[in-house]
Formats: structure tokens, sequence, C-alpha cells
């Protein structure tokens, strides 16, 4: 396509302009993004086996190409069937990146009974990652990577990434602004705090809880008033009128369920000026729900949240992937 027009047609972000550095227990890769939730099943690769070699970005950019192509004609790529992230737009169609997720790491300073890792616990803790600074270098160095879209932590947990703030000063320092990195929130980050201080970084911290006993069944480690603690010192270094704190809660049905203990969380993130709020729910018993449809009680206890934090008048409430396909 000529530089500087654009077409319209069914895609998106990831597909057109988005890059994920994935990890595995066989192998890491590269992939268009990390959403599994999507009927399609989500894994659309770029390179399987990667572990940090030089990138052939001609090569890269010919299998986007490809795809690209795919969602131009009309069809879909089988991955990204049923994806609620497609929509129609005016695609400028050029080979660069805006958008990353790093994903290509597993160790963490928590123990969620939710976590894919949980299944074996120490070997995830023990995968070894390749070092990503030099290929986001080389990525800015030829004009690859752009600011402009999103960039993402996944994987383990963040601040014990060897590297991390390094690479999270990087995309400071080059002025992206949309910058969002999960984290436990047990180990408190300066680099993280430099970036809500400037309304670059949002640190989303998946607290699932508003009670001591409740977070350690989830959480498995005791380490709630820490948490807590940080929580809000990350909310105290928002600069006036910005909120770059998102407080995320995954319901896990028949643990942290009631509306006691939702209630509860929506209080303390307000008293606390954490203004950006994520409702999810847990993957297995999204599954479970496709494929038995059990009662809508948690269905009604999501619509229940969704109306108070309205009441509450709170910046941002949104339902993460996984909740919004209930509603589908």
């Amino acid at each position: 396509m000529e530089e500087g027009r654009t077409e319209k047609y069914i895609s998106c972000k990831w597909l057109e302009s988005g890059v994920c550095f994935d990890n595995g227990v066989y192998g890491s890769n590269i992939k268009l993004c990390c959403y599994l939730s999507a009927p399609g099943g989500g894994n659309t690769m770029i390179f399987e086996n990667y572990h940090g070699e030089k990138i052939d970005w001609n090569r890269f950019f010919e299998i986007k190409r490809k795809y690209r192509e795919i969602q131009k004609s009309g069809g879909t790529v089988e991955g990204c069937r049923g994806c609620i992230f497609l929509e129609e737009s005016d695609w400028d169609g050029e080979d660069y990146i805006d958008s990353v997720i790093f994903d290509h790491f597993t160790r963490c300073n928590c123990n969620c009974s939710y976590c894919y890792t949980d299944e074996n616990k120490k070997m995830y803790n023990k995968l070894k990652t390749y070092d990503i600074y030099p290929i986001i270098k080389d990525m800015f160095k030829r004009n690859i990577l752009r600011a402009g879209g999103a960039i993402g932590f996944g994987g383990g947990e963040p601040t014990i990434l060897p590297g991390f703030d390094k690479l999270l000063s990087l995309f400071i320092k080059k002025g992206f602004t949309n910058i969002r990195v999960p984290s436990s929130g047990i180990k408190y980050s300066r680099i993280i705090e430099k970036g809500i201080s400037t309304g670059q970084v949002t640190v989303v911290i998946s607290i699932d809880s508003s009670s001591k006993d409740t977070y350690k069944k989830i959480k498995r480690v005791d380490a709630y008033n820490t948490v807590i603690k940080n929580m809000i010192k990350y909310a105290k270094a928002q600069r006036p009128g910005f909120y770059n704190v998102t407080s995320k809660y995954i319901i896990i049905p028949g643990i942290n369920d009631t509306k006691e203990e939702l209630e509860n969380w929506l209080d303390f993130c307000k008293k606390n000026y954490i203004e950006l709020l994520v409702l999810d729910i847990e993957n297995s018993w999204l599954t479970k729900y496709r494929e038995d449809k059990p009662d809508e009680r948690i269905l009604d206890l999501i619509r229940y949240v969704e109306e108070k934090a309205k009441e509450m008048n709170f910046y941002k409430f949104e339902l993460c992937d996984r909740a919004k396909y209930l509603f589908n």
C-alpha cells in the first residue's frame, strides 16, 4: 500500500502493528498477541522456538502481511476467530510495530491459585529467559518500533525480571505514554513510581480480595498488608488529575465471590484515590461455563458490581476480556 494511504477492513492493532514475546515450557515464541480467550484460541505464531536470537525483520513482516491479507480478503486468521478485539477500521497497512507485550518470563514472587504456572510452580520459577533489551534497541535503531500504541508486560512478575528497570526506563525516555505493568505489588518499584508520576506508566495490581484471609487463600503468600501499603504509595505518586494505578479483581467462584468482599474492595479503592478498576473472571470457571452453563449468579454479581462502581463515580471501571465473553 502507498505510504500515507489507509484501507478499511476488519482487523485489530495486534494483527496490524503488534507483537508478543511469549514464553513456554517447550520453547519461547513470538506471537501476534497474548489473548487466548477467543473461540479461535489465539496463539497465532510469528516464530516458534525463539530464545533471543537476532530477528529477520523482513521475514517477520512477510508473515504479518500474510495475516493482514487474510483479513483484507474478508476472512479471519484462525486463531483470531471470534475475538472481541477485531474491528472494522481504516488501517494504514505499513510495516512497523507500536504495541508490544513482554511475556517471555515466568518467575514470580506470588503463588496465585488460578495462575497457569500453578501446575508446576517450582519449574516455572526456574525457567531461564533471554535478554530482551538488545532486541528492543535494534527495533528502535531500525525505526521498526514507534510510539503511539500499547506496551504491556505479562509473564511472571515484571519487577523481579532482570533488566526490567533498564527496559522500562528506555520506553519512558522514548516518550511512550501507554505502558501497562501488571504486578503482584509485593516488590515496590521506583521506576514504576517514576512512570506513574509522569503519567506514562499504569501499574495494574490484581488484589482479588479485600481481606487478609481471602488474599492468602488465593495468593498463597502472606503479603496482603505489604501489597495494600504499596498500592497506596503508588496512588500517592499520581499526578493531580491523572489516574495511573489500576486495581484488578479476578472473581473466583466459591472463594471471593461475595458482595461484601467486592463492596469492601470498591470502598478501599475510592478511599485511596485508586480510580481505575478492572473486574475479571477466573479462566477455568469461564471454560466450564461455556461447556455446562451453570446458574447465572456470577453474571448477576458482575452486573451488581458494575452498577455499584457507577454509583460511586469511579473514573473508569471495565470488564477484562474473559468477563466480557460471558455476556457475548
